[in-house]
Formats: C-alpha cells, sequence, structure tokens
C-alpha cells in the first residue's frame, strides 16, 4: 500500500507528472507539456521542493526542450530523476545522464501504486542525508610544516581549504571533533533552512540546478561533503589545537590527536571557530519535574520523531531556532504555537530578505534610500496587517543588538491565523499542565520547546593562544586571521555581506590571499579605520566598517568585492528572477494559508499579499 508522500519517515519532493496516471500522492503537480513555456512557469511556482518528473515516450521530446530551458538557468526545478513509464526509452538512449546531470528510472508498468512505492523508496535514499559522508578521515600523518594550518572544518573551514587549494598555498585542516559540518552538523535539524537568501549562502556554483531559495540542511550538508572530497587528504578529525604559538615569523601549532602529540609549523593560521554559536545554553526551571507534557530541545534533531499534531505548543527564546521551530510546529499541524520571549525579535517576510540582495548596490555598496524606505514600508505594513508584534527597537533600529533577523513567512500568516502568539516576559517556572511567565501569568502546553541560545565561544581563542586583542579587519596577527561569525550589532543587514557569515568569509578570505605572505600587511594594519579590538568582543560592525577601509586603501580589494557582489546577485537573479519569485512566492503564501488551516483557502481569505505591487506597477 502506498504511504503519504508528507509522512515524516517520507522525504518530501514534488512530482511533476506529464502522463494521465492518477497518482494518490500530496505534492503532485500534474503539467502539460505540449506549450514547453507554460510548463516551464507552472514548474516554476512551485520550486520549494525537489523534483521528480513522470513522463511516458510521447511526451520525451518536449521534456528534454523543457530541461534544456531549466538548465540555462541552473533552475530548482531542474528534476533529481526522470521516471519512463512504460518502456518510455526511446529517446533518452544517446543521451549521456551525467550530462543531464539527474537518474534514469526505467519502469515498465502503469501501476500508481507500484510507482508511488518507487517513487517513496528513491526519495527516501535520495533526500534523507547520510551523516556518514561528513565522517571523513585522511590516512596521513599529520605534516610536520604547511602555509597555514585551518581550525574548524565547518562551512568556513571547508569553504577556506577550498580557497587555498585553488590559490597553491598549502595547508591542513583540523577539527576536534569526528564530523566535519560544524554547526550544520551538530545544531541543523532536518528542517533546518539557511535564514538568508540561497544567493548570499551559496557554497558550489553548480551546472545543473541551484539550491532551493533558503536552502535546506540535506542541500547545505551535500554542498560540504561535496566541497570536502577536494580537501580530504588534508583534513584531520578528532584532532584538537591545544595551543598556538608565534615563533619569529611563524607559528607553531601543538594538538592532540587520538592520545598523541604532534607539532604543526606553519606561515598562517585561520581559526574557522564559530564565536556567536558556541555551547547550547542549559537551563532546569522551577518546578520542571511537576510539568506533565515533554520537553523537547530546539537544536539537532531532539524534535524529528515528534508529532505536533493538535499539539498547543510554547517556544522559549526568540532567535533564529525558536522562530525555525515555530515554523516546523505549525507545518507539523500544531494546534497552537506561544512564543515566550523577553523582547520580540525582528521577522521578515522572504521577499524581504530576496530585495535586500537583489536591490543594486552604489559605489559605497549602499542601497538607495528610496528602496530602503519602499522595503520599510512593506515590511511595516505586513506587521500591522497581520496582528504581529513589530520589535520594541522599530523604527529607530532594524533590530535588537545581539538579534539576528530571522526569515520567516508563516510568522505572519501564523499570526493572521490566530495560530501564533507573542509573550514578553521571562519564563519563570513550570506547573502541571504548562509554563509560569513573570511568576504569573500560566501558558497551557502539551510541550515546551527550548531555544534558549547559545553561550559565545570567543574564550576558546584566548585559551589556545597569547592574544587578548585583534584587529577589526579578522586580523590577530600577521597571516593569522579568525574567520567566524560575530555579535550581531548595528545595521548587518544592509551592509555588502547583507549578515551572511558565508559571504563576510568569502570577503575577507579574498583579502587573506592578498596580503600572505606580503609585508604591506604591515602599513595595512596601520591604515586609518582599521583598529584594535578586545578578541573576546568581536561585532558584525567591525568587519563591516574594516572591510570599507580596505576597499578604500586597496582597489585590487574593491575590485574583487564589486566582483562578488555583483555575481552573487546577477547568479541569484538567474535562477529567481524577481517576476518568478514573487509568482512563487504568492502561490507558497496561499498554500501555507490553506496548510495551517487545514483547509483550502482562497487568495482573498488570506492575509494581503502586498508584495504583488513590486511587478504591477514596478515600483
Amino acid at each position: 500500500m502506498t504511504q503519504p508522500i508528507n509522512k515524516n519517515n517520507f522525504a518530501k519532493l514534488r512530482i511533476a507528472n506529464f502522463t494521465s496516471i492518477e497518482l494518490s500522492l500530496t505534492h503532485v503537480l500534474n503539467v502539460d507539456s505540449q506549450d514547453v513555456q507554460l510548463a516551464l512557469a507552472e514548474l516554476r511556482k512551485y520550486a520549494d521542493l525537489p523534483y521528480v518528473y513522470i513522463l511516458t515516450k510521447e511526451h520525451i521530446k518536449s521534456v528534454v526542450d523543457l530541461l534544456t530551458e531549466l538548465k540555462s538557468i541552473r533552475s530548482t526545478c531542474y528534476p533529481h530523476a526522470l521516471y519512463l513509464i512504460g518502456g518510455a526509452d526511446s529517446g533518452f538512449e544517446e543521451l549521456d545522464t551525467d550530462e543531464l546531470g539527474l537518474d534514469i528510472i526505467k519502469l515498465d508498468t502503469y501501476n500508481a501504486d507500484i510507482i508511488a512505492d518507487n517513487i517513496h523508496s528513491y526519495a527516501n535514499s535520495k533526500f534523507i542525508f547520510d551523516y556518514q559522508k561528513l565522517k571523513l578521515e585522511s590516512n596521513k600523518m599529520l605534516p610536520d610544516k604547511v602555509d597555514v594550518v585551518i581550525v574548524g572544518a565547518g562551512v568556513t573551514g571547508i569553504y577556506a581549504a577550498n580557497k587555498l587549494l585553488e590559490n597553491k598555498i598549502s595547508f591542513c585542516i583540523v577539527d576536534k571533533k569526528d564530523i566535519i559540518g560544524g554547526i550544520w552538523s551538530e545544531y541543523a535539524n532536518s528542517t533546518s533552512q539557511v535564514n538568508t537568501s540561497e544567493g548570499a549562502y551559496r557554497i558550489i556554483e553548480k551546472k545543473m540546478r541551484t539550491n532551493r531559495d533558503h536552502s535546506t540542511t540535506r542541500e547545505i550538508l551535500e554542498d560540504i561533503s561535496q566541497l570536502s572530497r577536494n580537501i580530504s587528504d588534508h583534513l584531520f578529525l578528532n584532532t584538537e589545537v591545544d595551543r598556538i604559538d608565534k615563533l619569529d615569523n611563524s607559528y607553531q601549532i601543538n594538538m592532540t590527536r587520538g592520545q598523541k602529540k604532534h607539532t604543526v609549523k606553519s606561515r598562517g593560521v585561520i581559526l574557522a571557530i564559530n564565536d556567536r554559536v558556541g555551547t547550547p545554553r542549559e537551563i532546569n526551571w522551577e518546578n520542571q519535574n511537576s510539568y506533565q507534557g515533554q520537553i523537547i530541545s530546539g537544536i539537532s534533531n531532539a524534535a524529528d520523531d515528534f508529532d505536533w499534531q493538535n499539539k498547543n505548543v510554547a517556544i522559549i527564546g526568540m532567535g533564529a531556532f525558536a522562530v525555525e521551530n515555530a515554523r516546523t510546529a505549525l507545518e507539523g499541524g500544531a494546534r497552537h504555537v506561544t512564543v515566550v520571549c523577553r523582547r520580540h525579535g525582528t521577522v521578515c517576510p522572504k521577499i524581504i530578505d530576496y530585495l535586500n540582495f537583489t536591490t543594486p548596490y552604489d559605489e559605497n555598496f549602499k542601497h538607495d534610500n528610496k528602496s530602503n524606505m519602499r522595503n520599510m514600508l512593506f515590511w511595516k505594513k505586513l506587521y500591522d496587517q497581520s496582528g504581529a508584534t513589530q520589535p520594541e527597537c522599530w523604527m529607530g533600529k532594524i533590530k535588537h543588538d545581539g538579534h539576528t533577523i530571522s526569515v520567516s513567512d508563516i510568522w505572519f500568516i501564523g499570526h493572521y491565523l490566530k495560530k501564533i502568539e507573542t509573550i514578553t516576559g521571562t519564563m519563570t517556572g513550570m506547573y502541571e499542565d504548562g509554563v509560569i511567565v513573570d511568576h504569573q501569568h500560566r501558558v497551557a502546553a502539551d510541550v515546551v520547546v527550548n531555544c534558549v541560545g547559545f553561550h559565545r565561544n570567543a574564550s576558546k581563542v584566548k585559551e589556545i593562544c597569547n592574544y587578548k586583542e585583534m584587529y577589526n579587519n579578522n586580523y590577530v596577527d600577521k597571516d593569522f586571521m579568525y574567520l567566524a561569525d560575530a555579535y550581531i550589532d548595528d545595521d548587518a543587514f544592509n551592509s555588502l555581506f547583507g549578515s551572511s557569515v558565508l559571504e563576510m568569509a568569502k570577503f575577507y578570505l579574498d583579502v587573506y590571499i592578498y596580503f600572505f605572505g606580503r609585508n604591506d600587511y604591515f602599513s595595512m594594519i596601520r591604515s586609518d579605520g582599521i583598529e584594535t579590538i578586545s578578541i573576546e568582543d568581536r561585532k558584525w560592525s567591525h568587519y563591516i566598517s574594516a572591510a570599507a577601509t580596505l576597499m578604500k586603501h586597496y582597489p585590487d580589494i574593491y575590485n574583487a568585492a564589486r566582483k562578488q557582489v555583483s555575481e552573487r546577485t546577477r547568479n541569484f537573479l538567474e535562477a529567481h528572477d524577481l517576476e518568478t519569485y514573487i509568482h512563487a512566492n504568492k502561490r507558497e503564501w496561499v498554500d501555507t494559508h490553506s496548510l495551517l488551516a487545514g483547509r483550502p483557502m482562497s487568495a482573498e481569505a488570506c492575509l494581503p499579499y502586498i508584495f504583488q505591487k513590486l511587478i504591477d506597477k514596478k515600483i
């Protein structure tokens, strides 16, 4: 018997059905292949899940034409597999499956149940990530000497290693854990998504299909896994750095690997140890043992098998993990979500984040005031119409210091449908049926999700080296860079990095390679605007202002930044042009209302989709 496609044990995907076979599955999109352009437009409205296509012999030519169109823009709607039904192989025999970049699966049957079972098996094998792929290990001995030692094998460390490889700079990369991926493999759950638009968190430029916008954990881990293959001979896991010392013009890094001590000498060091996200905060609430419901962590895979259906959910905290868990609970069928927070974090709809990365920058990497004002007016109107509470810092500041900006459409839709609310205050205890806020307000909850955040990790750097200070351009010393996320203050959202740590890392890796081994490093750090800061007090505003200084004094760095931003924008718009993005976002907007309401809803009954004006009036 065919299992429903949206069960927890079934990886979600979308089936583009070009046949007349009726499939009793969700996420089936029936497509008419006779008009390729109409089919293309219809597919791109549903760009939120990975695709497989089902076709018979008569659809082959038009589907091949459709694949050519999708490949030319590297659309996320380019399928992962073609199901050729009833021996529909004529026309594909001479095609190179490697060149197509997809799987071709032939089924000599028209039986809908058999087809559905096959898709079920394919989805679970293809779209549930195997974490063993991240447990790489070099059989080689640690080198005695390299140009650069990279500490940390998360996204930034793996990306940095590939950049050094491209520039023929020798390196080794070490991590104390037995798995690569950093916070993505340690703290993200299976429903996590990147909290920034796809164009600003693109690890790999792909030939066939880009990742989905606000890419999923699986997509990011697949990219990390792919990048790691290039540098696996230089990667050493279960290797902890004990000490970094400077010796004249080089560094001595003492490490422990499998109970054995090793020393590596290098010309440079890159610390890719996450600063802002350290160890999770642990907390025990008063009378916690009296609570009869379930308490789960909002990080890692703690809630993977949890049944949210008809549950009243209390989420403690309002950072990015809290907003993400609210989405997961509501999509899983929760009856109601209450978010308990000390202050309201800033949440923006996906289209606002999209505009932040696609609006052109001026020569100083600033958006024009008119565009910023337009976006803020849309944003404020959405808060007003949805009933969601604006952050207390508005309109003076876009967000509270220390907070990121969470990106979520379901936040506003959930408020509009009265499925979610926020309560400001401190959780002071628990009672049998829920949580207590400020010693007096009781919130009933079947499940409590702990999203109280993380300790900062900056003190780790002081433990392994003598440095108490560094520079605001991420340099600790000559050829020694601390390349990690930092405390989010001020207007990171409107910087050229767009609050994406990966975009920041890309910029500063260009800087690192530019100055590597060069003595003009010393004149660079004496430039006006390059300042000494506490190594435990790194902030986004530090490396944003330092980037402006570097671009002002070094034309090559300015040109590299201009290239980075222009390519990012061009590549993002290639797969997600504004008109297509609006159509897809509006379709998903209505579908999300229907999902949360538990019944079909018309566009007229939904929270008004005010962003249609962006293409109707070309504003």
